[in-house]
């Protein structure tokens, strides 16, 4: 199965075609760095559209909630539930007990970013009755081949990836106390004194992100990772295009080399500064 995030609804057919299963799209204000966020009512415009074309709707819930946000995740899950949404992507556990309250946990898929490094994290969420969980974007091929023991794990194989999340506006904090004008969109690079390459750098409603600074790319892994047993696999196109998901789509279908990085597929996670002397 092959998830990924869309930018437009007339991008449906094309995504279909080109070997998608399920496009994800973010529900305001619960949504986290999700190209296409929609208001609360036109889901069921995209439950229709997505029936039409064969497709299933994930919808990204992962903010962090806070009290206030309880019954908006509620009322967003139940009209999920009555919708026939396929799955609701959280990385708050807060969700996870609405859901259970409703009986909708067997669609929740756990998507913490960066939480889930060994396979008895993710069986705890399994035994919730969740539906899959997301691995952290980082691990090796050996971390993901141990973590595998596990069932109905998720992959993120295309795309930017979220290293940093803070609630705060850093952007413009930082713009207000260097005296600058603060502009409407709130998208820079960020350089790392002891690097060279730029980090995409994102601050909107929910709080500033920082992504890796290439886009993972999994063309000679992806074999290795079904040999494993993991059948989920999610592209995630934000700062790109729906004609870029596309055209990954097809690399893989004709196992092409693509444009990104899959070093950290090859590399030892490195713990402490120490261990690399």
């Amino acid at each position: 199965m092959i998830l990924a995030t869309i930018h437009e609804k007339s991008s449906l057919k094309a995504l279909k075609e080109a070997g998608c299963d399920g496009v994800i799209i973010g529900v305001k204000p619960l949504a986290l760095h999700c190209p296409c966020t929609i208001e609360r009512n036109e889901l069921s415009q995209w439950k229709e559209n997505c029936d039409q074309f064969n497709l299933d709707l994930y919808v990204n819930g992962t903010k962090l909630m806070m009290d206030e946000d309880l019954p908006l995740v509620s009322d967003t899950l139940q009209q999920c539930q009555s919708l026939g949404i396929q799955g609701f992507y959280f990385a708050d556990e807060g969700v996870l007990q609405v859901a259970k309250e409703i009986g909708y946990q067997n669609a929740l898929i756990y998507q913490p970013e960066t939480l889930i490094t060994n396979h008895l994290d993710a069986q705890f969420y399994l035994n919730q009755g969740i539906q899959a969980v997301s691995l952290a974007h980082e691990l090796s091929l050996d971390e993901m081949k141990k973590i595998a023991q596990a069932p109905h794990l998720e992959v993120l194989i295309n795309g930017y990836f979220s290293i940093l999340y803070s609630r705060r506006p850093l952007v413009s904090n930082y713009m207000h106390q260097e005296n600058m004008d603060v502009p409407s969109t709130l998208r820079y690079d960020l350089i790392e004194a002891t690097r060279s390459d730029r980090m995409p750098i994102l601050q909107d409603e929910t709080g500033t992100h920082i992504f890796s600074e290439q886009p993972i790319q999994s063309s000679h892994e992806m074999q290795t990772l079904k040999e494993y047993g993991i059948s989920r696999f999610r592209i995630d196109s934000i700062f790109q295009s729906d004609a870029w998901t596309i055209d990954i789509l097809n690399a893989y279908k004709e196992h092409l080399v693509m444009p990104g990085s899959d070093h950290w597929y090859h590399q030892q996670t490195i713990r402490k500064k120490e261990e690399q002397k």
